[in-house]
This record gives structure tokens, sequence and C-alpha cells, in this order.
């Protein structure tokens, strides 16, 4: 019998993407919703937006701002 195993590698590629993926700061995300910087930290606390608390600040993935609005 073999046994299967996961492949280093593709655990790997999925990492990097994820990290490669370009982080907004909360004034990039007012400025693309046009929305007060305010209500965004707000809507994050809330999460009605997707967004990641690093230390004291907010940050959000564009790629899931984006698949935000296709989804409005």
């Amino acid at each position: 019998m073999k046994l299967q195993t996961a492949s280093p590698n593709n655990n790997q590629d999925q990492t990097k993407n994820t990290l490669a993926e370009p982080l907004w700061t909360v004034q990039d995300v007012a400025n693309y919703l046009r929305l007060e910087q305010e209500t965004v930290r707000m809507m994050a606390r809330a999460k009605k937006i997707p967004a990641i608390k690093v230390g004291k600040v907010w940050r959000f993935k564009v790629g899931d701002i984006k698949e935000m609005l296709k989804n409005v």
C-alpha cells in the first residue's frame, strides 16, 4: 500500500500567493470606496468589510475588497 502525502511545494505556493497579495490601508480603502476613513474603520470593526487587524492598524486585501463589491 502506498501512502499519499501532501506535497510541501503545493502548500508553499499557496502561502506565497496569500502573502504576496497587496494590502491596502484604511486610507486606500476609503479613497477607493469614497468613504471617510472612520467609516471604513467602523465597518471593519463591525465585520461589514473583510479586514485584518495588524497590531493597532487595519489592513485590507485588495482582492477581498474588489470581490466584496462584485457581490453587492
